[in-house]
């Protein structure tokens, strides 16, 4: 029953992600050609913002809330209420800050407006964020798929009504507003069925939960310097328009990166059930997922290096053709993403939490120095190109504390096949005749051949990673 449970979850869940990302891209598309690049420039900041006032107010307190009540005997409506009081007094002092600071920012007046009514979506945002660790106790992502779905529609609409009556920029921040307030609603109303919260202030078990939650909510800043500040840096030191150049091009980047994500979200809980009592067995699976994110990596970097032109005419329109280049150096910062995900998931099932936080304080570190000396020499491929390096550091950083501190040990099973595959794809690009999209077809078809036979994947592989019923 609880396998079944899960597999229906992953289902809705995978297909509610695959309909968010095409309504994404479409909203991107729609933007961009509305905006241009100036004005896409300036919701790209937004939204960089956004995800900043995410990071500083995040203090760990979805993850350790969830692991708490969790628990066996956990009292479940007595922990959320404290912990959801606490989330609200962050958010409110957080969005109090942000009116103070916004009139320093060297930006034009409706983008401050804009930061300023992203600053309260985060206090929305972070409300509903908490309330998944709920829904994941009780295994009902599925709710959550839905009200994010229903939410992205209600964006889509709004931001269609934009364009239709040309309406200024500031009501696409109210789109941001309307649909953290609409997820939060709906996913408080549902939570009713499983427990009650309430507003309950207690200084002494904060004071408590904070000493734990603390660390991984710097881990959080500490990954948004990494990940995020790019955008923020390249707006304090190019004009808006650059901004958005660079952000049509990480937009597509950043639909993509829910996949690994979802996939080691899936495994992890084996690389914890095996990486201290059958260590064989986490090794077999650990290459196994390396050999899958290869198989997907490959194709996904020669077809974007071919296609990245179409694509941005299709995303951006012909304003953003300075994009392509962009979106052809972060493919290979999207590659690297999907190791470091598989290894710093390994080292958290290793607890080497503090080994992994110092590899991404120096990851940030490098990112901010190489940007501040890059952006206002390169501009957006200077930022493209430092997100590329920070990437490779990561991974290169958590292979080597997991080879030097975890049972894992690479084994490159079937590589030269994979290798062959992709150097098949690319002829395929370079010789047939075909217009782009044909070509790619297959071009894929052909890397899917050769794959399948050299058997690269086998049935055994999928039966050693498919989550076993309980």
């Amino acid at each position: 029953m609880i396998a079944r449970k899960i597999t229906y979850n992953i289902i809705i869940n995978g297909t509610a992600k695959v309909f968010s990302t095409a309504l994404a891209l479409f909203a991107i598309g729609m933007l961009t050609r509305y905006l241009g690049t100036d004005g896409f420039g300036k919701y790209t900041t937004m939204l960089a913002f956004f995800a900043f006032f995410s990071a500083l107010g995040d203090f760990g307190l979805y993850s350790i809330a969830t692991r708490e009540i969790s628990r066996e005997g956990a009292k479940e409506s007595w922990i959320l209420s404290r912990i959801f009081t606490l989330r609200l007094v962050i958010s409110t002092i957080i969005f109090l800050s942000s009116t103070l600071f916004v009139g320093f920012l060297p930006y034009e007046q409706d983008l401050k407006v804009s930061i300023l009514i992203a600053s309260g979506a985060f206090i929305f945002a972070s409300g509903y964020g908490l309330l998944n660790g709920l829904y994941q106790k009780y295994i009902a992502m599925d709710k959550v798929a839905f009200v994010e779905l229903s939410g992205k529609i209600i964006q889509i609409c709004i931001i269609l009504t934009v364009v239709q009556l040309k309406l200024s920029f500031i009501v696409v921040a109210i789109a941001l507003f309307t649909t953290m307030l609409w997820n939060f609603i709906l996913l408080f109303f549902f939570s009713r069925k499983y427990t009650k919260i309430s507003l309950c202030f207690d200084k002494v078990y904060w004071k408590k939960f904070l000493k734990e939650s603390t660390p991984m909510g710097i881990s959080a800043i500490v990954t948004f310097l990494y990940f995020k500040i790019d955008a923020i840096l390249l707006s304090f030191f190019q004009p808006q328009s650059h901004v958005g150049i660079y952000g049509a091009a990480y937009k597509v980047i950043e639909t993509l990166t829910f996949f690994p994500a979802m996939v080691i979200g899936l495994i992890f809980p084996l690389f914890s059930k095996y990486i201290f009592t059958k260590k064989d067995v986490f090794i077999e699976i650990s290459n196994i997922i390396f050999r899958i994110f290869t198989i997907i990596v490959i194709p996904l970097v020669i077809s974007t290096l071919f296609l990245a032109p179409d694509i941005i005419r299709i995303v951006g329109g012909a304003k953003f053709g300075e994009s392509t280049l962009v979106l052809q150096i972060l493919i290979f910062a999207l590659a690297l993403i999907f190791y470091g995900h598989l290894f710093t998931n390994i080292l958290i099932a290793s607890t080497l939490q503090k080994k992994l936080m110092y590899a991404l304080v120096c990851a940030a570190i490098l990112n901010i120095i190489l940007n501040t000396i890059l952006i206002p020499l390169y501009s957006y491929n200077g930022a493209a190109i430092v997100s590329v390096i920070t990437e490779l550091f990561v991974v290169i950083s958590t292979i080597t504390i997991a080879i030097r501190h975890t049972p894992y040990t690479f084994v490159p099973i079937k590589f030269p096949q994979i290798l062959l595959a992709g150097f098949v794809m690319t002829l395929i690009y370079f010789l047939l005749p075909f217009n782009e999209f044909v070509t790619a077809f297959f071009a894929v078809i052909s890397y899917t051949t050769v794959l399948f036979i050299f058997r690269v994947i086998t049935r055994d592989d999928i039966m050693h990673i498919r989550p076993k019923r309980s």
